[in-house]
């Protein structure tokens, strides 16, 4: 038998925290120290350490992180195929709004050069009647070929593709 008795309790009582008036004091063992005491226990006393062993938390297995590229792989591609899908939209829109930029460009040169400008209005023109209407013709005809184009690009958009 041995002579010495380890008390539990106290080891508890100077091995832990404790909470005081002004905030958390320091155990009076540290975990160095309580490891040394135990190992002297043990192996030179020949006796059982009276404090159970502490668990070790596992913490749980958590997916890879990966690379931001293989991170961000699924929204891109899912970001790329809405912008394709609305693709013949904006071409429409961007050639709409080139056509009436160029004609409001036109228009404000026309009216800040000459005073008191009306479009079409009564000015002098050496041009016979014949070529005039020719010139007519050929500007609804270029007129019709920007609607054209604009309306097969909004028409495409409502296909789908059906490629793998």
């Amino acid at each position: 038998m041995s002579r010495f008795i380890l008390n539990a309790e106290a080891l508890l009582k100077y091995s832990t925290p404790t909470k005081g008036q002004s905030g958390w004091i320091q155990p009076k063992l540290s975990t160095r120290q309580i490891e040394v005491f135990k190992k002297h226990v043990t192996r030179n006393l020949k006796m059982e350490w009276p404090l159970p062993e502490a668990q070790k938390k596992l913490n749980p297995e958590r997916p890879a992180k990966l690379t931001g590229w293989e991170r961000n792989y699924a929204p891109r591609q899912k970001k790329i195929k809405e912008a394709i899908a609305n693709m013949p939209k904006l071409i429409a829109e961007k050639l709409k709004a080139s056509v009436e930029k160029k004609k409001k460009e036109t228009d404000n040169v026309l009216t800040t050069l000459i005073p008191n400008y009306l479009p079409g209005g009564p000015y002098g023109n050496n041009d016979s009647p014949k070529v005039m209407a020719l010139r007519k013709i050929a500007k609804r005809e270029k007129e019709l070929k920007r609607e054209k184009t604009i309306a097969l690009a909004s028409a495409k958009q409502g296909k789908k593709n059906k490629t793998k």
